[in-house]
């Protein structure tokens, strides 16, 4: 696994890369966004609702997502199933821990996906929204999409980290992660797509 590693960083990671950056430009920018729209939020239970909402749709998609588009060859997609299967080469089962912050290049999303989801889907989306809804949902939909995205790299972060480490210490997220160590199993096609919580695993049968 080693010396595949680390023919596999000198192939795929930019030489420009760096994972530190990478990291500390996703932290930023998240933590603005969440204070910036958060102080917008007109907190009520309306509004913690609609959060609500907005998480349950972000679970929802992430779930189909990941399912039906990173792990089947979908025509004008394939660059998503390539890079979805850089990560599952990258980080198998036996071997789900990075080695250096640089190997975070098949962890994190891409930053220009990451810009993509602020810049595009975020505005997109919630217009969409508060066309169907009203003005009065745009705000805290879009606090609860933002929260979501934190929350996923997060979480996802924290599953390919050593047992035992941070909060992997307690039960919740030792049990997310061996969650997760099944998908990186033989049986990553066929189960445990919920990377964060595994509620659709359990309703579609997915759940091993």
């Amino acid at each position: 696994m080693e010396r595949y590693r680390k023919a596999f960083r000198q192939k795929v990671i930019p030489r420009y890369y760096r994972g530190s950056l990478h990291v500390a430009a996703f932290a930023v920018i998240q933590l603005v966004a969440l204070v910036v729209v958060a102080a917008r939020v007109r907190w009520s239970l309306e509004a913690i609702i609609i959060i609500g909402m907005a998480l349950t749709y972000a679970t929802t998609f992430t779930y189909f997502l990941h399912r039906f588009l990173l792990h089947r060859k979908i025509p004008g997609f394939g660059w998503a199933h390539k890079m979805h299967h850089w990560h599952h080469t990258f980080y198998q089962s036996h071997a789900m821990e990075y080695d250096t912050l640089d190997d975070v290049y098949m962890l994190l999303m891409p930053p220009w996906i990451q810009l993509f989801y602020y810049v595009v889907y975020l505005p997109v989306l919630t217009l969409a929204t508060g066309l169907i809804f009203g003005s009065e949902v745009i705000v805290p939909f879009i606090f609860g999409l933002t929260l979501w995205y934190g929350i996923y790299e997060l979480i996802h972060w924290m599953e390919h980290l050593p047992p035992g480490r941070g909060l992997l210490r307690h039960s919740l997220f030792r049990w997310l992660r061996n969650h997760h160590v099944i998908h990186h199993s033989r049986l990553k096609d066929e189960a445990n797509f919920g990377i964060v919580e595994p509620s659709w695993d359990y309703v579609f049968g997915t759940k091993k």
